[in-house]
């Protein structure tokens, strides 16, 4: 897979806008997923566990609502979520960490509005 997002950057530029979202919202911890990993591959919240991140996946609650995103390393995010008892799935495309940064900011917003 052609690697067009840094996931550490990426996870590095959203840790201050997880903070924000506490405050609506139960959020999950990242979690990571390794490229070189053997199937099937683990997920895992400790990025020390990854040798080369494939993936870095977020979850929020909210009452009984549920989003779910992962962003993967080759530029696009499966995103998908529970809000009022419909189904939302969508799958936005990249080609850098600040494109990446804002879909999932956009994402998660909808989510939360």
């Amino acid at each position: 897979m052609e690697h067009l997002v840094d996931l550490d950057v990426l996870a590095d530029r959203l840790r201050p806008v997880i903070e924000q979202w506490r405050h609506a919202a139960t959020v999950g911890p990242l979690t990571w997923r390794d490229e070189t990993a053997s199937w099937p591959q683990p997920i895992t919240p400790d990025r020390a566990d990854i040798q080369a991140p494939e993936s870095l996946g977020l979850t929020l609650h909210r009452h009984d609502d549920l989003f779910e995103m992962v962003v993967w390393t080759g530029g696009w995010a499966d995103v998908g979520y529970l809000l009022n008892d419909e189904i939302h799935n969508s799958r936005p495309e990249f080609h850098d960490v600040e494109a990446a940064y804002a879909a999932v900011v956009e994402q998660v917003e909808i989510f939360l509005a």
